[in-house]
């Protein structure tokens, strides 16, 4: 008689090891935690600098050695006190004074409690735009608990916003083999789609689509809410950047029933979605859209940026007030000293409302400037954008509002793209209506 085969409700071991990429952690630089002297150039710079060295060197010995390996003697002289810093932050102090037990007691002091400060320092100097610093101190948190996933994690992020993108992937990689050993589905499919979004910026999208499916497989099968919303967000990009409009519109849809009405989050989203339409020539599908999104921008950049938009879309459907308020919001907006950096994308914007009004003079004046900043902050799409819009001025046709921005890809259906549409602004207006 044939045995039944029995089936156990344990969870099962996986059947193969996960490769766990080793860290990298040292670049071009010729010292050691140098930019760090580089980004500070003080006293406090020299305080920092000493902590990361003694946290990479307590972070890399072997715990029985690390007693003989610092030497007390005459050391506690040579460290600067978080007293003496000129930058008064909790974090700081706090973060400074754990390492200084790696001095003075080196024995006593635990992974987590360095790993704990080296984090709080990391996320210190991001605050302060330190970025080198940060991730100074992200690499040793990560090499003080070295199976720590979300560690792992923290690094790559900070690093990708460096451009350092080889030391990102290593990281990535290495937060998703960790990850995947301990099962931490959430870490899991965020490092999958921090590598996915990487290889966008790359250009390479097949790579980008299979990374990103991977990260919705693991937030699926962690029962994850909000990581499956942000990976069909992702796929969603992928989509509009492959032209695929119909797909686009379908991760669009899937992602804004994941995220649910009570995620904050819908509103990035719904811009983004009103933007593929604005680029595509849907203007007054994006329109209620971007003034729906509006209320919910909380700085004032992200306000400046969404203001231009609602320009650009009013301008696209001939709605003159509109297009001349929020215009005159971005100009008024784009002489702040804290604003210009990012008016520049603004102003073009408002300059292709302009131009679908058919205010050529007004089109060229707002396009100059959005080069002069182009140019002066070193933003060289924005700036060959402005420079083919203002060619394009001189060479005009007479053309109609209706004529005005052909779509070289493919459609999406009209009533899916209109009923999303419609449910996209209830629910920013629902948030709103809740937002305190």
């Amino acid at each position: 008689m044939k045995k039944r085969r029995r089936y156990s409700t344990k969870s099962r071991v996986p059947s193969r090891r996960w490769h766990v990429p080793p860290p990298l952690i040292h670049g071009p630089e010729t010292l050691e935690g140098g930019e760090i002297l580089q980004e500070w150039g003080s006293g406090l710079g020299v305080i920092l600098w000493q902590a990361f060295r003694d946290s990479v060197l307590w972070a890399t010995s072997a715990p029985e050695s690390r007693a003989e390996t610092f030497v007390t003697v005459g050391r506690s002289e040579t460290r600067g006190s978080p007293e003496v810093a000129t930058e008064p932050d909790p974090r700081l102090e706090a973060g400074l004074r754990i390492l200084q037990r790696i001095v003075t007691k080196p024995d006593s002091i635990r992974e987590a409690q360095v790993a704990r400060a080296c984090r709080q320092l990391s996320e210190w100097a991001d605050d302060k735009g330190r970025l080198e610093t940060a991730l100074a101190f992200a690499q040793s948190a990560a090499l003080a608990v070295a199976q720590d996933a979300a560690a792992a994690f923290w690094v790559a992020t900070i690093a990708v916003r460096l451009n350092d993108h080889a030391r990102a992937e290593v990281w990535f990689r290495r937060a998703i083999g960790l990850a995947r050993q301990s099962r931490d589905w959430r870490m899991y499919s965020r490092s999958f789609g921090g590598l996915g979004n990487l290889y966008i910026r790359r250009g390479n999208l097949p790579a980008a689509r299979r990374l990103h499916t991977r990260a919705l497989r693991g937030a699926r099968r962690g029962g994850m809410r909000r990581e499956q919303a942000t990976a069909l967000h992702d796929l969603f990009a992928v989509a509009v950047e492959t032209g695929s409009a119909d797909e686009a519109e379908r991760f669009a849809r899937q992602a804004l029933e994941a995220y649910g009405i009570r995620n904050r989050r819908v509103h990035v989203l719904a811009h983004d979605v009103a933007y593929f339409w604005m680029e595509r020539g849907h203007f007054a599908r994006a329109l209620p859209i971007f003034q729906a999104v509006l209320p919910l921008m909380q700085r004032p950049i992200e306000r400046l940026f969404v203001a231009a938009d609602i320009a650009r879309a009013a301008g696209g459907v001939g709605d003159h007030a509109t297009a001349e308020a929020s215009a005159a919001e971005v100009w008024s907006a784009a002489v702040e000293p804290e604003i210009e950096p990012g008016a520049a994308r603004a102003l073009l914007e408002v300059a292709r409302g302009y131009v679908s009004l058919d205010q050529t003079e007004r089109a060229r004046s707002a396009a100059e400037r959005a080069l002069a900043l182009a140019s002066k902050h070193r933003e060289s799409r924005v700036r060959f954008a402005a420079e083919a819009l203002i060619d394009s001025l001189g060479t005009r046709p007479e053309t109609t509002i209706e004529e005005e921005v052909p779509s070289p890809l493919a459609q999406p259906n009209p009533d899916s793209g209109d009923q999303l549409a419609a449910d996209l602004v209830r629910t920013l207006e629902v948030i709103a209506g809740e937002a305190p």
